[in-house]
């Protein structure tokens, strides 16, 4: 067979033996990636943008439509207006500290509803941080203890009893990032909480206080102490903070800030409280 012939046929195989790789297999070039593997990236990176905006920047409607989500709607979205201070100021708090540590007071067992509608909010919106609340009914506690409060570390008594404070503060370890007063609504009762539960309120960390819009109802006033009597209203306790606050040129006060809205407030406490 002649040199050309020889050629010829070299060449007519390799060229079937490249078809056939073309056609019957695949062999990824460097850097291809299957069509698979970048739609689970575009989906993973979707789902991360949603929930950066979500909890950073569309707090209030995130929070709400979260809330509203639910059979049993906590009233924070329905009665009240809450959705604000927590779109604001909770959620973002969360995203950047998802390990944090929260105290809520007030289970809500006098709800025509029934107790519980704030937890199930808690646990679908901030699945990470370690969860307290505090109650005044025992055998409400008990009685959901296995069931809705399964997970959730709890405290019982009386907030507006030092004592009681006192063990929680003992048997939580205090050191809280967020604590919410959503609890008896007495004027003393809160006053004495945000006095206990301030000073273990961590640097950077947040105080909620909801319901005020009863302060001056003779009914949340009936509840009294050697150090409160009934002439204590609690948005007037908060205008004297924030007196000290605006007026602080010295900077002595341990509040960063303050935001109040309709019938509630949150306190952020410094960083730095030296």
């Amino acid at each position: 067979m002649s040199m050309i012939k020889l050629r010829f046929v070299f060449l007519t195989v390799l060229l079937i033996f490249i078809l056939y790789q073309l056609l019957f297999t695949h062999v990824p070039l460097p850097n291809e990636q299957s069509k698979e593997a970048v739609t689970s990236k575009e989906e993973v990176t979707s789902k991360e943008e949603k929930e950066k905006l979500d909890y950073l920047w569309n707090g209030k409607d995130f929070f709400f439509k979260t809330a509203q989500s639910f059979e049993q709607t906590t009233d924070k979205v329905t009665t009240h207006t809450y959705q604000t201070m927590y779109g604001k100021f909770l959620l973002p708090y969360y995203y950047m500290n998802p390990s944090m540590k929260f105290l809520e007071i007030g289970l809500g067992c006098d709800m025509d509803y029934g107790p519980g509608a704030s937890v199930a909010v808690w646990k679908k919106l901030i699945p990470k941080a370690e969860l307290w609340e505090a109650e005044y009914n025992a055998e409400c506690v008990e009685k959901h203890r296995d069931g809705m409060l399964k997970g959730i570390n709890l405290l019982v008594g009386d907030q507006g009893n030092e004592a009681v404070l006192d063990s929680w503060i003992e048997l939580s370890g205090g050191n809280f990032d967020i604590v919410i007063d959503d609890g008896g609504h007495q004027n003393c009762q809160i006053w004495h909480s945000f006095e206990k539960l301030w000073k273990v309120l961590k640097p950077g960390g947040l105080y909620f206080i909801e319901d005020m819009q009863v302060a001056k109802s003779p009914h949340y006033q009936k509840f009294t102490t050697d150090k409160c009597d009934s002439s204590l209203i609690m948005p007037e306790k908060l205008k004297e903070k924030f007196d000290d606050l605006m007026y602080d040129i010295e900077r002595k006060s341990d509040i960063e800030f303050m935001f109040c809205q309709s019938e509630a407030c949150v306190l952020g406490k410094k960083h730095d409280t030296k």
